[in-house]
């Protein structure tokens, strides 16, 4: 990640692709307070190729101790030296000229962690919340994994956000906005939009899924969160069978999933989180995976209605009235 040393910290400064530089409180991206710094003093800037930096001042900039010809680009190298408003001010290291990333700066040590599309917080292995980007509105957002109700406990974050998880804090570093390189095919789609194929072993020790759209076939990897998934689509499709109405197709009380799964609420909530993060880490980030599993009051479904289960090569078919499992071969 892009990032200049200051010259009186030792944390590096991490750079926006439109980085600037100037002395106006709430507005610059790196403030100096020298009185020679102007309201709009340089620029470093992301080219898509390599980063420069640009002089919009009346008292100048330098690079290497050479002043910039004031509005024009140059480029930046490795170890350069620039000083603002005086040749002889404090002198700024160029770090690092890595392409601009979105990040999750660590409040205590400095450290910049690049941001995924997904991420769990504080960490994988013990998590309590969640850090994703929803593509449909556009937005980061922080949500808890123990909240009473779908979107009650999610909130949307904004660069420089301060996030506090456990006993770990950061700064969200939203270096540019969210890629626009992907598939238009995939814009504003949900999880919803694909058809969920889920491949049960005999004994239903492991569970497979896969997601299918038009040409496209994506084969997760087996995971333990997706029994908890092949769970919830046997409830919709029973609901279905039954012509349960959508809107009510699929509930089940939370409070019951447990049990018959033998999980806590916690785990059952880790789960759909881990379930999420996987599909959202294998999926382009147009994907929009908040509504896999759906919530109201006490209650859950899986929010995708185009569900296929198999046992091998034969499908499972849910009797309406019994909620029984019965098999017929996968069609030729």
């Amino acid at each position: 990640m892009a990032s200049l040393q200051h010259p009186d910290q030792d944390q590096p400064v991490y750079l926006m692709a439109h980085h600037t530089i100037d002395r106006r409180q709430g507005v610059a991206d790196t403030r100096i307070t020298l009185p020679e710094i102007s309201g709009i003093h340089a620029a470093v800037q992301w080219t898509g190729s390599h980063w420069i930096i640009r002089d919009l001042s009346r008292n100048g900039t330098w690079v290497n101790g050479q002043q910039l010809i004031p509005a024009k680009n140059q480029p930046l190298n490795i170890g350069d030296a620039l000083t603002f408003g005086r040749a002889t001010n404090p002198v700024w290291k160029v770090e690092n000229l890595d392409p601009p990333e979105n990040l999750l700066i660590d409040l205590h040590t400095g450290e910049g962690m690049p941001l995924e599309s997904y991420h769990l917080l504080p960490d994988e292995h013990d998590p309590i919340a969640s850090l994703h980007f929803n593509p449909v509105n556009g937005v980061w957002v922080y949500e808890l994994i123990e909240g009473p109700a779908h979107g009650e406990s999610a909130k949307v974050v904004t660069h420089n956000s301060r996030i506090d998880c456990a006993r770990s804090s950061w700064r969200l570093f939203l270096a540019a906005s969210q890629s626009t390189t992907t598939e238009l095919s995939f814009k504003n789609l949900c999880v919803s939009d694909f058809r969920l194929r889920f491949t049960v072993s005999h004994h239903e020790e492991h569970v497979q899924l896969q997601l299918a759209k038009d040409d496209m076939r994506l084969d997760l990897a087996a995971r333990t969160h997706n029994y908890l998934l092949l769970y919830l689509a046997r409830a919709r499709i029973r609901d279905i069978r039954r012509n349960v109405d959508a809107p009510d197709q699929g509930w089940v009380a939370i409070d019951l999933a447990t049990r018959e799964l033998g999980i806590t609420v916690n785990h059952l909530n880790t789960q759909i989180f881990r379930a999420r993060k996987q599909i959202a880490d294998s999926l382009p980030d147009a994907i929009d995976t908040s509504r896999l599993v759906e919530r109201r009051a006490y209650e859950m479904r899986l929010g995708g209605y185009m569900l296929d289960i198999f046992k091998g090569s034969q499908k499972e078919e849910l009797e309406a009235s019994t909620g029984e499992y019965a098999v017929e071969p996968e069609p030729a």
